[in-house]
């Protein structure tokens, strides 16, 4: 259901992916808000400026694959970095709904780059792999299609679409929403994140997610 291209491992790019089925999509619970809060405000006691999460080895290492594949990371931050730079400034994390406030909350704690889709939406198996610019990619929240760019990295469907470029740009077609049952979660991280870190970010998200969001949960993929 899920792997990670050759290329993509070279480029010192983990991941692995969770099965969430019969999940109830909804508002966040005042539990959960208030869990991502303390978060939050950890991330304000460790840090002092976006500067210093940038020298991160969690967010270096993904600035240095982005430059591997001919990406700025000015232009294009990690979403790891974009949820520790908006948690630092707001003291909090934007409220979309519990499956997705759930797995921003395992971001700020593992440093690693989550995302999810609709399984009713996608075609499997998924791949993290570099894409070949025939992909067809609509980002979230838009009806145009996008160009994509060769030699980048992304998660791709069986039907050659486009689900996430990068780890940061997601598409619009296989997003959560209110109708949404079944989620693949894909958790990414890189070599700067030890093994057993990893496999624990995969096993933390998928404890947080189904507590907040019920139904079962199968680890389908862990990295390596």
């Amino acid at each position: 259901m899920f792997h990670v291209s050759d290329a993509c491992e070279q480029l010192g790019l983990r991941a692995g992916a969770i099965l969430h089925q019969g999940v109830t999509i909804q508002p966040a619970s005042t539990e959960l808000r208030a869990e991502i809060d303390e978060a939050a405000a950890e991330v304000g006691r460790q840090f002092q400026d976006r500067a210093a999460i940038r020298t991160l080895p969690e967010i270096a290492q993904l600035h240095q694959v982005l430059r591997d594949v001919g990406v700025k990371p000015r232009r294009h931050p990690p979403s790891n970095q974009k949820l520790l730079e908006f948690a630092l400034k707001h003291g909090t994390l934007p409220a979309i709904n519990n499956l997705v406030d759930a797995y921003n909350l395992v971001s700020l704690r593992t440093l690693a780059s989550l995302g999810a889709h609709d399984t009713g939406q996608i075609s499997s198996p998924v791949e993290l792999r570099l894409l070949t610019g025939e992909e067809t990619f609509t980002p979230l929240g838009s009806s145009e299609p996008e160009a994509v760019v060769a030699g980048e990295f992304g998660y791709v469907d069986s039907q050659s679409r486009l689900l996430c470029r990068l780890d940061s740009l997601q598409a619009d077609f296989s997003k959560v929403g209110g109708s949404t049952r079944d989620v693949l979660v894909i958790v990414e991280s890189t070599l700067a994140t030890e093994g057993q870190q990893r496999k624990a970010a995969v096993e933390l998200a998928m404890e947080v997610i189904s507590g907040h969001c019920g139904g079962t949960a199968e680890v389908v993929a862990m990295p390596d």
